[in-house]
């Protein structure tokens, strides 16, 4: 990607964090750029969210694969993917404003379909392992998984100044509910 479409997608970022509603020429004057050099790298507001769209997939991906890397253990595998999966949706929360959620994102993004692909062997491994309580579905792991993350940054929007104590509470809620307690450790 060029340096010019990067700052574009740097800049958009940042201003739909602030305002989601904020328009191509808010973003444009934020990097100095006319809107028609921005035009020239983006049609409209919708091509500029797909683009965002795909990178925030690219980076999640990248996130997750280095959780993954992080550790053999497979709990910190999910400790250390739970704690970036808050950091990355806190900082692309704005995108729920133009999707429903994640809903689709599967069928529609080749990397976010590769890290739910690795999220779920996660998941696998540490039932596999007999971690989970055995009476929770993968679809209840899974579930609860995201519902806890979405609480966590509804709380950090509301006052990001508590990120660290919520990010911690969400992780210890999650795992309390549904890693079985001598595995914990």
């Amino acid at each position: 990607m060029n340096n010019t479409k990067t700052k574009i997608i740097d800049a958009a970022i940042k201003a739909f964090s602030k305002d989601p509603n904020a328009s191509m020429e808010e973003i444009a004057e934020s990097i100095n750029l006319s809107r028609r050099t921005l035009h020239r790298y983006f049609n409209g507001k919708s091509e500029l969210i797909e683009e965002i769209i795909d990178y925030a997939s690219s980076l999640c991906l990248q996130k997750t694969k280095e959780s993954i890397q992080s550790s053999n253990d497979p709990i910190h595998q999910l400790k250390s993917m739970f704690l970036s999966d808050i950091e990355s949706g806190h900082q692309f929360r704005f995108l729920y404003n133009y999707r429903n959620g994640f809903q689709g994102m599967e069928k529609e993004s080749k990397d976010f379909a590769e890290m739910m692909l690795l999220f779920r062997d996660l998941l696998e491994a540490i039932q596999s392992n007999h971690f989970f309580y055995s009476r929770l579905t993968m679809d209840w792991i899974e579930s609860l998984y995201f519902s806890t993350i979405d609480a966590a940054i509804n709380l950090i929007v509301a006052d990001y100044s508590k990120k660290e104590l919520v990010s911690e509470m969400a992780l210890t809620s999650y795992l309390n509910a549904v890693i079985r307690q001598s595995k914990l450790g």
